[in-house]
């Protein structure tokens, strides 16, 4: 088991943390329990923001290169859920448009400033600074990584390092070998 988990690129949590849960509301206007939903699958969880100019829409492109170049059914067992910091500016429709330019699966979350806050501590992760006309968003680019068994195992820092890091560890992280699934 020790093997594995060495193996993964990603930056591995010892110990790792668990899934918080988060219920916000999707790009479909319905509430989405993502603990719930992600139940038996990997889901990479994002904190970003669509006016992002740099790191957001290359994270979001690296994650969909990487399940496009993943096999069928390690696809099938991941799910991305992107939860915006900036729900001022991120409305459903704007969320959903912009996702889809990566992969229409993806699902798009917001909610109000202190539910996105809350849920930044609930996954152990810094709180994103909004300034107060909206023009100014600071955020961590980290995605987290929560495996079947409901932990967040793996944290990628600044997004997946590569495309090929994510295509090398959802098949371990999807199988659940050497983190207690």
């Amino acid at each position: 088991m020790e093997g594995e988990a060495n193996a993964i690129h990603g930056g591995v949590l010892r110990p790792p943390n668990p899934q918080p849960s988060l219920v916000l509301t999707d790009t479909d206007g319905t509430s989405y329990d993502v603990k719930a939903r992600g139940a038996g699958k990997v889901t990479l969880v994002y904190f970003g923001y669509t006016h992002c100019p740099d790191v957001c829409p290359t994270t979001m492109a690296d994650i969909a290169q990487a399940l496009r170049e993943s096999t069928a059914p390690v696809r099938e067992k991941v799910t991305v859920v992107f939860v915006t910091v900036d729900p001022h500016r991120d409305s459903r429709s704007a969320l959903r448009s912009w996702l889809d330019e990566f992969d229409p699966s993806f699902v798009g979350l917001r909610g109000t400033l202190p539910q996105v806050i809350a849920a930044q501590r609930a996954a152990n992760l810094p709180v994103s600074k909004v300034s107060k006309n909206g023009k100014t968003v600071e955020h961590s680019p980290e995605v987290i990584a929560y495996t079947p068994d409901r932990l967040a195992h793996v944290l990628y820092f600044d997004g997946p390092s590569t495309i090929e890091d994510l295509v090398h560890d959802l098949p371990i992280l999807t199988t659940g070998h050497g983190f207690g699934a």
